[in-house]
């Protein structure tokens, strides 16, 4: 129904030896900023794994042809992926994106802001060679930081400033992994680790609250669709 309101434009898949008339389908058109802030026009909506555009649509407006609605109210572009994923499509998608999804991606305070970690590393007496000041890569996972102190041999702090530092993680004072270390097990002094997992989980409950333009609304918005795309 979205589409069928659009204007066509001609297309060559040939190099112009034959033309054709297609849809225009990137021409964009927006919402009014008014309508899409202002708490009259809208109700907000959680959606559920079992949910598409079309299945919101008729739940709200009794027609699956209306899920342009949704999408516009939204700017989403494509639900497959502005849409929140369901458990087992975001494992699978998380697992694309990292070799370890239960890794720290980084360290939270307690109103959720990100911060710089603090946390000490054990080995088994791996640190001889490790001094204060001395920058640390994660080799196994996304982390950096700088030591702080040095306890002994097989123990230091570590200051994370990117990433974090999990038990059974490599390290090294340089990134090309000169100097190395097996960290056996670690202590969390300050921050809350979040996991590469919890991260994208969250990002993806983002995505779960939208707009729902009133249904009073939606037969003006489509007078005022058709008005645009006639221009």
């Amino acid at each position: 129904m979205y589409f069928t309101k659009f204007p066509t434009t001609f297309y060559s898949l040939d190099d112009r030896k034959s033309i054709q008339v297609i849809t225009n389908i990137f021409l964009r058109i927006r919402f009014d900023e008014l309508a899409k802030n202002n708490l009259t026009y809208y109700d907000l909506y959680d959606i559920k794994d079992s949910d598409t555009p079309e299945i919101i649509a008729y739940n709200f407006y009794g027609d699956p042809n209306l899920h342009w609605v949704i999408l516009l109210m939204n700017e989403i572009l494509d639900p497959r992926y502005d849409f929140p994923l369901d458990p087992p499509r975001l494992n699978e998608y998380v697992s694309s994106l990292y070799y370890n999804i239960n890794a720290t991606h980084h360290y939270e305070d307690s109103n959720n802001n990100t911060i710089t970690g603090n946390v000490t590393l054990n080995s088994s007496a791996d640190f001889s060679n490790f001094n204060i000041g001395d920058v640390v890569y994660n080799l196994s996972s996304n982390g950096k930081g700088y030591i702080t102190s040095k306890l002994s041999s097989s123990s230091i702090i570590v200051s994370a400033t990117e990433g974090g530092f999990v038990s059974n993680d490599k390290i090294s004072t340089n990134k090309f992994g000169i100097e190395q270390a097996n960290i056996t097990s670690t202590s969390i002094i300050t921050g809350i680790p979040i996991t590469n997992f919890l991260y994208e989980d969250n990002l993806n409950e983002e995505k779960r609250r939208i707009k729902i333009l009133k249904r009073s609304y939606v037969t003006n918005l489509t007078r005022e669709l058709e008005k645009k795309l006639s221009e």
